[in-house]
């Protein structure tokens, strides 16, 4: 490589510094929105709206790379902070946001925007839908019997798979366009104001930073190393969704167990995760009783559905906030050449820890709790706050060099337990 090849390649990651400099602040806000929008029990689309809109507002600032550096580096520390539970309440409105806000700096007009939210919408959420029809419910037959069993009655409707395949993606058609009109009404209004509302969100006098990080408990140092436990969680999750049988769900159960009981696990993403568990669980129970499928092959999947989220729960639970990040960044390092990698790398850099979310959420409550009850006013008010959490955003004292990570016997052992697990797939059933 020449010297100049080598000036180039060393200036892109400083490059990317740079920009981060100036748009972790709408990431920080981004992270709070989707937090609150995976927390809150309905109502999270219309939560999420205001991550959008600052991500939108990133990528139409500095073009589309900043964007989605942005929008992907807030939903990795939203999974660092809370886990996997509900990730796909905010995920659609992450992968849009930078495209209808680099659409926005061009020009384009309402209907070339409304068609691009709604197709990046239909393929999230087809995407989504095929996962729990084929995955948790345990496929397209039982998906269909249970339609048939509630709805089959009605004469306008075929039966069987093509019924439930015409309801379904009727369902999803209507949602995708009243939430793609939604989503680009207020983000063509929210980033036209912004110059205005951005002059207006002038801290008052005396006002805590709303970045300083509030006291939080010594969290547990990890037993594992964090890749270990991303690797092993990785491999879990792929025999799940590859195999029912009672010998491979029993293997995974048992690693589980040993691996939550050795972990000195974090508490806090375990109520979610159970919550959620017992919903994807209780799904495939009641669509495979209503379906008429056995019972045996019934609580397999119910099983299975569970578990999948579990090992998923375990793994943020096991490696910790830090730790999770510590892998993304890692992660994002080593996929530096990629498109937006080298910018979320950074701006994730820059949003460190949680500091400074709560007090976050507690501006935006302290800005609309007087506002009128009307779209308008609250509209202008979560602007505004958008606006002025994103320019009083500095990112928190401490290191951003990689953690110094070492895998230990323990770790190995942590992997090649996993992988036993694995193997139990190729054991003969009958």
């Amino acid at each position: 490589m020449s010297d100049v090849a080598e000036q180039q390649h060393g200036a892109e990651p400083a490059a990317a510094h740079a920009a981060a400099v100036d748009h972790a602040g709408l990431a920080h806000v981004a992270t709070a929105s989707f937090l609150a929008s995976r927390v809150v029990p309905t109502g999270g689309f219309a939560v999420a709206l205001a991550g959008g809109v600052a991500l939108a507002r990133a990528a139409q600032r500095a073009g589309a790379r900043i964007g989605f550096g942005a929008s992907l580096a807030a939903m990795l520390q939203t999974v660092a902070i809370m886990g996997p539970a509900r990730l796909g309440i905010p995920l659609t409105q992450a992968l849009s946001a930078p495209l209808l806000g680099r659409m926005q700096a061009r020009g384009a007009a309402f209907a070339s925007q409304l068609g691009a939210c709604a197709a990046v919408r239909l393929v999230d959420q087809l995407a989504t839908t095929a996962f729990y029809i084929w995955i948790v419910v345990g496929g397209l037959d039982v998906y269909a019997a249970t339609f048939d069993a509630l709805l089959g009655d009605l004469p306008i409707l075929p039966a069987g798979p093509a019924g439930a395949l015409l309801v379904t993606a009727a369902g999803l058609v209507a949602w995708t366009v009243f939430a793609s009109t939604v989503q680009v009404a207020v983000y063509r209004r929210a980033l036209a104001g912004w110059a205005a509302a951005a002059g207006g969100a002038a801290r008052p006098a005396g006002e805590r930073d709303a970045h300083e990080p509030s006291p939080a408990a010594p969290a547990r140092r990890p037993r594992y190393d964090p890749r270990a436990v991303a690797l092993a969680a990785a491999v879990a999750f792929a025999v799940l969704v590859a195999s029912t049988a009672w010998v491979v769900l029993a293997a995974v159960s048992a690693w589980l167990a040993l691996a939550w009981a050795t972990a000195r696990a974090d508490r806090e993403p375990v109520r979610s995760g159970l919550v959620l568990a017992a919903m994807l669980g209780g799904g495939a129970l009641a669509f495979g009783l209503v379906g008429g499928v056995s019972l045996e092959l019934t609580l397999q999947r119910t099983v299975r559905a569970a578990l999948l989220v579990l090992v998923a729960t375990w793994l943020r639970a096991a490696a910790g906030e830090d730790g999770v990040r510590e892998v993304a960044r890692r992660a994002l390092r080593r996929a530096g050449r990629l498109p937006a990698a080298a910018e979320a790398s950074a701006i994730l850099d820059r949003l460190g820890a949680r500091g400074g979310l709560a007090a976050s959420g507690r501006a935006l409550v302290a800005a609309v709790r007087h506002e009128r009850r009307r779209p308008a006013p609250l509209a202008a008010a979560v602007l505004a706050w958008i606006a002025g959490e994103a320019s009083r955003f500095s990112p928190p004292a401490g290191d951003s060099q990689p953690a110094m990570l070492r895998a230990r016997r323990r770790d190995r052992a942590l992997v090649a337990l996993s992988l036993a697990a694995a193997a139990t797939v190729a054991l003969p059933i009958g």
